[in-house]
């Protein structure tokens, strides 16, 4: 199932990226494409999963699978610390944000919600919240001057964290929605998985592909891809964790550097080239890497 996932989703990476290829679309609509998800569909999306009835194991799963979230980007910031702190200063930004940072976001979830339904993309949007505040709080401090606020009201504000707390509000209440704005928000967040893939295709289009001979950029996709995840799963394993909590850590845990990695990266002038590498060359090794990962957990 996870390959038949994975086949899907590339074929829509490659529509993405034959489109950008043939100027079918350009840089401005994906800029917009990029904002109408994380605006409109990402949230619709995780308010749809809340639709679910709430029990004493569903509590202690968001419970676990908060604080697990919340030990991982501790674990990914030591890693980032402490792997890449001899890197020049025009890399080393950037490999410790997408250390920090990875696509579990708009790639995680749409393959959390395929492989694990609706009570995995529960648990994918409660395991983002850690890594969202790790986003615009402790990543930024690794790109940004010294002196410069952490924007703890950005995040508060980020419609996804806000989505999460009206799901949780719908749950804890078990209040229904009108059928035509719960039919309104159940096809909007049904486009997540395709049109996330889709905007992937179409931003790594034009980035630099000399990247996959870079030593760098390959180490640091197989500390992301490889290295990381194995430690989450041994961290599960200790705790013994439950197998949906232990699959969907560990998973999302293997995704590659998120997109906003070569957005910040460019915006605040350091090393954007290399980012829109590293955010090129890890996501398409993802996607032998997913799968392998998801068979692995499976033999455990």
């Amino acid at each position: 199932e996870a390959l038949s996932v994975q086949v899907t989703l590339f074929a829509l990476m490659l529509l993405g990226i034959l489109f950008r290829r043939r100027g079918i679309i350009d840089e401005v609509f994906s800029a917009g494409l990029t904002e109408v998800i994380l605006r409109l569909i990402l949230p619709c999306s995780i308010l749809d999963s809340f639709r679910m009835s709430l029990t004493a194991e569903l509590l202690e799963q968001t419970g676990v699978i908060f604080v697990l979230s919340a030990g991982i980007q501790l674990l990914c910031w030591v890693l980032a610390m402490v792997l890449f702190r001899r890197q020049p200063e025009d890399r080393r930004p950037v490999l410790q944000y997408a250390t920090l940072c990875s696509n579990a976001g708009f790639l995680g979830t749409g393959i959390a919600g395929e492989l694990f339904g609706g009570l995995g993309l529960l648990l994918t949007s409660v395991y983002l919240l850690p890594q969202r505040g790790a986003m615009w709080t402790v990543g930024l401090t690794f790109v940004r001057s010294r002196g410069e606020r952490t924007q703890w009201g950005k995040l508060l504000r980020h419609r996804c964290i806000v989505a999460v707390f009206l799901g949780l509000g719908l749950l804890i209440t078990q209040w229904e929605p009108p059928a035509p704005l719960l039919r309104t928000i159940t096809a909007l967040g049904s486009c997540n998985l395709p049109m996330s893939m889709f905007l992937i295709g179409s931003l790594i289009s034009e980035s630099p592909w000399k990247y996959f001979r870079d030593r760098t950029a390959l180490c640091f996709s197989a500390v992301r891809l490889g290295l990381i995840p194995l430690l989450v799963a041994l961290l599960c394993g200790l705790a013994g964790t439950g197998e949906m909590v232990r699959g969907i850590a560990a998973i999302l845990s293997a995704m590659p550097a998120g997109g906003t990695t070569a957005i910040v990266a460019a915006k605040e002038g350091r090393g954007a080239e290399f980012a829109a590498g590293c955010v090129t060359v890890s996501t398409l090794l993802s996607m032998a890497a997913i799968p392998l990962w998801c068979e692995i957990l499976r033999m455990l």
